[in-house]
């Protein structure tokens, strides 16, 4: 052991200290930021928020509300079987960009196959079974990833049905 070093005990095993208490944060909010230009097929989905050197925006707390309906703009029903792309909030999106003071700072072109890729390739099979599943990330069946039917084969669409059908009764 180093003779400048201090002895110290794991954090997990640290049970009865007094955790410091956080200052520098004093209130915390949740805005609603709506898109620039109303939603087609054809408009860029684009938001603009506005900073100050006030107030700090937190993007791990950022939340996307989505609504999935029918061609015809209708509810998906009990009996309609709808199975979204796998990982499909990192796949509903072609390009993805982010400005910090009118400066780029990331531009992802090809952004759905790239996010999909890397979770295919470059993440082991426990990841993509935990953590991933989350983000609704499923290997379709192979040669059935076209078929979307109630009695399909393609045990990847199964888990995405539940979860449209959880929220849009959510929203």
């Amino acid at each position: 052991m180093d003779e400048k070093s201090n002895i110290c005990l794991k954090s997990e095993l640290d049970l009865f200290s007094t955790l410091p208490t956080q200052l520098a944060i004093d209130s915390s909010s949740f805005m609603q930021i709506h898109p620039l230009a109303s939603l087609s097929d054809t408009t860029p989905l684009e938001f603009y928020i506005s900073g100050n050197g006030e107030h700090y925006l937190d993007l791990a707390h950022s939340i996307l509300q989505i609504k999935i309906l029918k061609k015809n703009n209708s509810v998906i029903g009990d009996n309609d079987h709808v199975a979204p792309l796998s990982y499909i909030l990192n796949t509903m999106w072609s390009e993805f960009s982010v400005f910090l003071n009118d400066k780029q700072i990331v531009n992802q072109s090809n952004y759905s196959y790239r996010s999909f890729f890397e979770s295919l390739l470059f993440t082991s099979k426990s990841s993509q079974d935990s953590f991933l599943s989350s983000a609704l990330f499923h290997k379709d069946t192979a040669s059935e990833h076209d078929n979307a039917s109630a009695t399909s084969a393609n045990t990847g669409s199964t888990p995405e049905n539940l979860f449209v059908k959880l929220l849009n009764w959510l929203i």
